[in-house]
């Protein structure tokens, strides 16, 4: 059986340690950067580098290069609404999907966020219909449709965090805290690679997983926990009645993909 081909579109944060992941289970992976100096990065780690910017002109021929006999497409690139101060995820992804190429390619991830469903929308799987109640969610969703058929699978992940990357590193430069009773819906790293290598591995296409630890202590009780372990001041959180009750679970993790989350706690 010949070594299947794949694509990460994104090779950051998520992106960069999965495509390692990949050359180590025997895939040949190519990966896009924005940044000219991570081209040898990823050379060094024997993933084929290209450098492509969504936010910019198109190199079509770069994209045509990037897109070319690969069987199995990862697009992993977050909106940065906030960030870029402008709304148009959509426009860029389609940048991607437009491409003839794409029709070639068996199979399609697209990594998508729990920001889809509304901050009150209670306890949720993946039968729940999304009802976002931010401008990243509802572009996000929007942005799924171009995904929706039987060769691909969406793959919506909460709030991600590994041993260097946790929302305390901004919420302890906050005053005080808001929605001190919600549950915490966040997945570690290594199981976010975990579950979109099963994906492959077990050729689910035409699903649609939300990749979340079953894991909810409140979040006072989550960083409460976290501050004590690490030995600094609890965070001050707002008496203010708590309005969020986000509590997101998937029992088809374990019941197709036969996945077990190697971080459980958290």
């Amino acid at each position: 059986m010949s070594q299947l081909k794949i694509a990460i579109i994104g090779c950051g944060w998520l992106g960069f340690p999965l495509a390692k992941k990949l050359i180590k289970e025997n895939f040949i992976v190519k990966g896009s950067t924005t940044s000219k100096e991570k081209i040898s990065v990823l050379k060094t780690e024997e993933i084929k580098p290209f450098l492509i910017d969504l936010n910019k002109n198109l190199d079509k021929e770069i994209l045509n290069s990037f897109l070319k006999n690969v069987d199995v497409l990862i697009i992993n690139i977050p909106p940065k609404i906030r960030k870029e101060k402008t709304i148009n995820y959509y426009g860029k992804i389609q940048k991607i999907t437009s491409n003839n190429l794409v029709k070639k390619i068996n199979n399609i991830i697209f990594i998508s966020s729990t920001s889809v469903y509304g901050s009150k929308q209670g306890k949720i799987n993946s039968q729940t219909i999304p009802s976002p109640d931010t401008i990243n969610g509802r572009e996000i969703l929007k942005t799924e449709k171009l995904f929706d058929n039987k060769n691909n699978t969406i793959i919506r992940f909460g709030g991600l965090i590994n041993e260097t990357r946790n929302p305390l590193n901004h919420l302890i430069k906050k005053s005080e805290v808001l929605n001190s009773d919600a549950p915490i819906n966040y997945i570690h790293l290594e199981d976010c690679i975990g579950i979109i290598l099963s994906v492959i591995k077990k050729n689910k296409w035409g699903k649609i997983y939300l990749g979340v630890t079953p894991f909810h202590p409140t979040k006072k009780n989550y960083f409460d926990n976290l501050c004590k372990k690490k030995r600094i001041k609890k965070l001050t959180f707002s008496s203010k009645k708590t309005v969020v009750n986000k509590e997101i679970d998937d029992n088809k993790i374990k019941s197709e993909l036969d996945y077990t989350f190697k971080y459980p706690s958290l």
